[in-house]
């Protein structure tokens, strides 16, 4: 199963870069090369401060923030080698963000649940409409499995 990549006319990919630097300020040398690189900024969430889980490149806490941008493939393989190589950014993670169809919000070429296997059942479960079970059905029944 392959999901297909947003892409645009131009050869444009829709990507979503997540990042923790070592201090606030270091959000400007994120965009400064995003602005290099020739990204288009689509959304940017603020910059969050945050007690890391364990110690990265000796920082306890860090700086997290999402862009959403958009470039060439060729543009985001040289963004992320410059990120990886800045000494404000301690971790980064791109992807690139799936096309999403209209109906149901699952990405294309996704198999519906219903037209993959049957769904495995218990025996022992039988499904029991409300519709059809009075209130002294039901404490009988709770009677009986409480014993």
């Amino acid at each position: 199963m392959s999901t297909k990549i947003k892409k645009n006319s131009e050869g444009k990919k829709v990507y979503e870069l997540a990042f923790v630097l070592k201090d606030a300020s270091s959000e400007k040398v994120v965009l400064d090369f995003l602005a290099q690189h020739k990204a288009t900024i689509i959304s940017q969430s603020p910059i969050n401060a945050m007690k890391l889980a364990y110690p990265i490149k000796k920082h306890l806490t860090g700086y997290f923030g999402v862009i959403n941008l958009e470039t060439e493939p060729v543009n985001m393989t040289a963004l992320s080698n410059a990120l990886n190589l800045n000494a404000e950014v301690l971790r980064f993670l791109v992807i690139a963000v799936p096309n999403i169809s209209a109906k149901g919000g699952s990405p294309e070429g996704r198999k519906k649940y219903s037209e993959g296997s049957e769904r495995k059942t218990n025996k022992a479960e039988t499904p029991v409409s409300s519709a059809t079970l009075s209130n002294k059905d039901l404490e009988d029944k709770l009677e009986e499995i409480l014993k």
